[in-house]
């Protein structure tokens, strides 16, 4: 027995085809709005921004400011990094970044410090 019987049933457009046509003309007209030009100077933008917002951030990171000048103090027994920085830091500076400054300016790779030794205290 034949399969189609019609011309029409050969050719009558499928739910399958008209989902391809249909795909097809709004890649086409999704092309025709979006040149390469434009999707060159979007990605331009978007790095241009990535970058901006990338300097911004970094710059804005370091809230401790610059150290205008250091002053020395000798440990005594029983003194830690974090008392002296809740006594020393400058009045709403958060205390682990003056630990921080602390450990930057006298090279300290740990927390720990002797009785005796002269600690340099970053001055704002």
């Amino acid at each position: 027995m034949l399969r189609y019987s019609t011309y029409e049933s050969i050719h009558r457009p499928t739910s399958d085809t008209l989902t391809r046509t249909n795909t097809y003309a709004w890649r086409v007209k999704l092309s025709a709005f979006i040149s390469p030009q434009l999707i060159k100077r979007l990605i331009w933008v978007l790095l241009l921004l990535t970058v901006g917002c990338t300097g911004m951030v970094s710059a804005f990171a370091n809230s401790a400011g610059e150290v205008r000048e250091e002053r020395h103090l000798i440990i005594q027994p029983g003194d830690t990094l974090w008392g002296i920085a809740v006594q020393e830091k400058p009045a709403g500076m958060d205390t682990r970044v003056y630990i921080k400054e602390m450990k930057h300016l006298n090279e300290l790779s740990r927390g720990t410090i002797k009785a005796g030794e002269v600690l340099s205290l970053p001055q704002y």
